[in-house]
């Protein structure tokens, strides 16, 4: 008997969680999506409206890459990507110009340590991108927080690797 009162209590709390889950998911993505949108535009203040590519129909595109937009205005394109840190995915978005210079680059999410793979997400770190292009001159890791900035530097890499790929 109490084997079969566990079991649908199980049941009940399993299906409630479902529910729950069915009730809350849309939700949670939509918020997602307004998200990475106003990112967008805060990385390419000067842009309109934003397409989503196609990255499928792109042969050789860097693993890392997850999505890629156009501005409606042609002013540049935005590359999200995430890389392994040392606690999990950093997800990484960069705006790059016309002619393949960094706009900006912004950290969406991670799970670093806070106070040293949070780097990643200060301005003095991600102010060393504006400007530069596939070379990264001048870009470095940060000394006590390589683990999480190392990924950083190289995803960013693979974004301008995507861009010419896509953007030219």
């Amino acid at each position: 008997m109490p084997i079969l009162v566990l079991t649908v209590i199980c049941l009940i709390i399993s299906s409630a969680l479902a529910l729950m889950n069915n009730a809350t998911e849309p939700v949670i993505a939509e918020a997602a999506a307004l998200r990475t949108e106003e990112a967008m535009i805060s990385n390419i203040p000067d842009a309109t409206g934003f397409e989503l590519i196609d990255i499928d129909s792109y042969d050789g595109l860097p693993a890392t890459i997850r999505a890629v937009y156009r501005t409606s205005n042609d002013v540049g394109y935005i590359f999200i990507a995430a890389a392994g840190g040392f606690s999990g995915d950093i997800t990484i978005m960069c705006a790059i110009d016309p002619d393949g210079n960094i706009i900006s680059v912004s950290t969406l999410s991670h799970t670093e340590t806070k106070g040293i793979g949070t780097v990643i997400e200060q301005p003095s770190f991600l102010d060393t991108f504006k400007g530069k292009d596939s070379g990264l001159e001048g870009v470095d890791t940060v000394t006590g927080a390589t683990i999480s900035t190392r990924p950083f530097i190289r995803a960013v890499r693979d974004m301008l690797e995507a861009f010419e790929i896509i953007g030219r």
